[in-house]
């Protein structure tokens, strides 16, 4: 397949305005592609649109002709777009791939030809702190593992962004703050930023003078009933006891957080350390591709511990990919109630399978997660805040992080409201649907509900320590909405019909649900994962040539560095002679070295006509195995080297005698942390499932966790020098020294 050159690309220009009316805001994005080569083309652009927006339209001009796209089955709409092509047409799709990443394809685009595409969705915004907080996310980011971003180009763009955003003047308006870009203010209520990169989100927060308090909106649906929009304002006058937490914080140091973003990190993870009681206990669990902790238990929160996990803190460096799954079945193991501060970008491609865990594994532990860059997994921190009973920040460089610090310590101290139940009074309810998990004091807890009739207040109840709680919205002072609340309604019910369908391995009730989606899709049309919209150009004048594809490249000006990391940890995941050229990869340029891990790094074999010293040691203790394994009193620390040694190299090893050598010593073993240590060696080299099981049945539940969660630890051994080991064969010591050796050849062979 011809790909044109990146010189020539179709797209021009992106522009996106705003109308920022309270809660609510209506947006428009409007992307230019132009064709100025010599071939018909076909294009490809991928982009996000925030999580929690609700697409509403797709419009296609060309020239004076206007074309309304429509929301169609998926596959449906691949039909019928690739039909069209065929038949000399032009088709133009919009596809939903995530929460938050879209792909546009347009074909055909006749040479010269300009074609404007009309992407229109409302957006519900986070209040907090008086504070309406608007993100516009920009780029596709590369993700750990993802199929999708996998696919993607990264590299130099000459399209350009403007946003235009207006703030409507019945908003008190107190400050506005840009803290990602440099903006024009036009008349205190307009935004301007002209012919940006886009290469990171944009993030506007606007002040408000107003003290904000419990509101409604209501609107009247297609069926003469009506949906409500509540918005509740807690406030707790009461002072609670602080108790004493556990404080687990679990800190991204993958490739994708190399630089600036990390240096972020530890300044955000030091600044919340020094929020801690004395009571308190704490973790630091830095993660990548594997991950560690501090300790393996939770320490205890003190000046002298406090020192050395700011030491721990500033000596992380970043390498690998991110895996976050396993530090965080680390962190919600037992039922312990546990604080879990979690510090990332959130780059994963399995955001399902964390949120499920997490959403079955939480119980009365709470996740507030930090976003820390330029360019955000917003979807996936804000889900796993919500499925985690806690609340997210996000986290520019360079920017301020005191005040977010602040904020989150103060929802910590927010104890969990139970029993949690609304009251509509004599209101008729048809439908109702929460949007969040945790009420936080002072911050905003919405829902939506479907009634006949607003008839009666709506009252919010609960309990927080078994003391009973109730706020109350007036029917008088619920108003008529300024958006189309039903469509805000029917993308919550698509969103709830998601969830049914991640809690079900039934095929049929999963057709049934992903129906309902598509249904609701078509009737409002509004975005889903299952539906595309799609419209067609029926030209008078066939393109009968065959496009030439082009696939918009993203912009790599975020984090050249973060592209390179990703591409060398795909390689972890593909066949070793698929990565044979890794050396190929553009490195960014610095004055820094870049850490590329041992294992990736291209060695050269020097022939030596010598043997190998690992095979002269080799030979040895196999010799003095024969010797060892006959004496009736077996030094333990020798004996399980052995076996770490024998079965790593799939060398015969008696496992039978074995596992009575570790059953007769099992009180030994559980006394000696570095016995347990070479246990949990010895259960990752077992193949067999009875025999893993035998190992797990003799330790202790503090190894049981690390056994399940993958926990990589410190083996407090000494590793011995190539000139140690010269010496030790030279006078003949490989008895004496035999656990030294042992340990040697286990990391080297």
């Amino acid at each position: 397949m011809k790909i044109v050159d990146l010189n020539e690309l179709a797209l021009k220009k992106v522009i996106i305005t705003g109308n920022v009316i309270g809660k609510f805001g209506t947006f428009e994005i409007e992307q230019t592609f132009k064709n100025n080569t010599s071939n018909v083309l076909e294009v490809e652009y991928t982009f996000p649109i925030v999580e929690t927006a609700t697409v509403i339209g797709f419009e296609i001009v060309i020239g004076d002709k206007v074309l309304k796209g429509k929301c169609k089955d998926k596959e449906k709409a691949k039909k019928e777009y690739h039909q069209n092509m065929v038949k000399g047409n032009s088709a133009y799709m919009m596809e939903q791939q995530t929460n938050n990443v879209f792909k546009i394809s347009v074909g055909k685009i006749d040479k010269d030809e300009e074609v404007k595409i009309k992407i229109n969705y409302i957006d519900k915004f986070e209040i907090t702190d008086n504070t309406i907080k608007i993100l516009i996310p920009t780029l596709v980011t590369p993700k750990y593992k993802s199929n999708i971003t996998n696919k993607l180009t990264y590299g130099e763009t000459s399209y350009t962004v403007d946003f235009k955003v207006y703030i409507d003047k019945i908003l008190n308006i107190k400050n506005i703050e840009c803290i990602s870009h440099k903006i024009n203010l036009i008349d205190k209520n307009e935004v301007e930023v002209l012919n940006y990169d886009l290469s990171k989100d944009f993030i506007l927060n606007v002040e408000l003078k107003n003290e904000l308090a419990s509101n409604a909106s209501i609107s009247k649906t297609r069926d003469n009933k009506n949906i409500v929009y509540l918005s509740f304002m807690p406030e707790f006058n009461d002072v609670y006891e602080d108790e004493q937490k556990e404080y687990l914080f679990i800190v991204d140091i993958s490739g994708s957080m190399y630089g600036e973003k990390l240096d972020e990190t530890k300044r955000a993870v030091i600044e919340c350390l020094k929020q801690l009681d004395i009571e308190d206990k704490f973790n630091i669990i830095p993660f990548e591709s594997e991950f560690e902790a501090m300790n393996i238990t939770s320490l205890e929160f003190n000046d002298e511990n406090l020192q050395k996990a700011i030491e721990y803190i500033n000596h992380l460096k970043t390498m690998g990919g991110t895996e976050i799954l396993n530090p965080i079945k680390f962190a919600l193991y037992d039922n312990s109630d546990k604080i879990i501060l979690l510090f990332t970008d959130g780059q994963v491609g399995n955001e399902d399978e964390i949120i499920g865990y997490v959403k079955n594994n939480i119980k009365k532990s709470r996740i507030f997660p930090f976003g820390i860059d330029t360019n955000v997994n917003s979807s996936f921190i804000r889900e796993l805040a919500k499925v985690g009973n806690g609340k997210f920040e996000l986290i520019q460089p360079n920017e301020k992080i005191d005040e977010k610090i602040i904020r989150t310590f103060s929802r910590i101290q927010t104890p969990l409201l139970e029993e949690l139940k609304i009251d509509f009074g004599k209101n008729k309810v048809i439908d109702e649907i929460l949007e969040e998990n945790t009420l936080f004091n002072y911050e905003f807890f919405n829902l939506f509900a479907k009634i006949e009739k607003l008839q009666d207040d709506i009252i919010l109840k609960g309990k927080i320590l078994n003391k009973e709680y109730s706020w109350k919205i007036e029917k008088e002072n619920i108003e008529n909405a300024n958006v189309d609340l039903e469509i805000l309604f029917a993308k919550m019910e698509i969103e709830r019909l998601e969830e049914y369908i991640e809690n079900t391995y039934d095929s049929d009730k999963r057709k049934t649900y992903i129906d309902m989606i598509i249904d609701l899709s078509e009737k409002y049309n509004i975005n889903s994962k299952y539906t595309s919209f799609i419209t067609v150009y029926e030209r008078d004048n066939k393109l009968f040539e065959v496009p030439v594809h082009q696939n918009t490249p993203l912009s790599n000006k975020f984090s050249k560095r973060a592209t390179f990391f990703n591409k060398i940890t795909s390689c972890l995941s593909v066949a070793d002679e698929d990565c044979d050229n890794y050396d190929s990869v553009d490195l960014p340029t610095s004055s820094n070295t870049l850490d590329i891990p041992t294992f990736l790094r291209k060695t050269s074999t020097k022939v030596t006509k010598e043997k190998p010293i690992e095979d002269i040691l080799h030979e040895k203790v196999i010799e003095y195995y024969k010797i060892f394994i006959l004496q009736k009193e077996k030094q333990t620390l020798t004996y399980l080297l052995y076996a770490i040694y024998y079965l790593k190299n799939n060398m015969n090893f008696n496992c039978k005698e074995l596992f009575k050598f570790l059953s007769d010593n099992k009180d030994v073993l559980l006394s000696n942390e570095l016995f347990e240590k070479l246990m949990y060696v010895i259960y990752n080299q077992l193949e067999s499932e009875d025999d893993k099981q035998k190992v797990l049945n003799l330790v202790d539940d503090k190894y049981k966790k690390i056994i399940y969660t993958g926990l990589k630890i410190n083996m407090d051994l000494k590793m011995i020098t190539e000139d140690e080991i010269k010496n030790i064969l030279s006078n003949d010591k490989v008895t004496e020294n035999i656990n030294d050796i042992l340990w040697y050849l286990y990391n080297m062979r």
